[in-house]
């Protein structure tokens, strides 16, 4: 039997949420460096400021659901 057939399905899951939010925050703040960066090379992006704040959104979004993540399903 394989080593992820000996984690329980509950385990996996939280595990599986917590790498998620882990990956929409970087996907974001790189979005945010890029444009910070190059905000000109950003041609399909007319309203630069918003569009950060859409992704300082995501950011926030995400990092509250690793909080309850953690918080409340510490025991998996």
């Amino acid at each position: 039997m394989s080593k992820f057939n000996d984690i329980p399905l509950n385990q996996r899951m939280v595990t599986a949420l917590m790498q998620d939010c882990h990956a929409n925050i970087q996907n974001a703040e790189c979005n945010v460096y890029a444009f910070l960066d190059n905000p000109v090379g950003v041609g399909d992006h007319p309203n630069i400021i918003e569009t950060i704040q859409e992704q300082l959104d995501i950011i926030s979004k995400h990092k509250d659901r690793l909080n309850v993540l953690e918080s409340t399903f510490h025991e998996f």
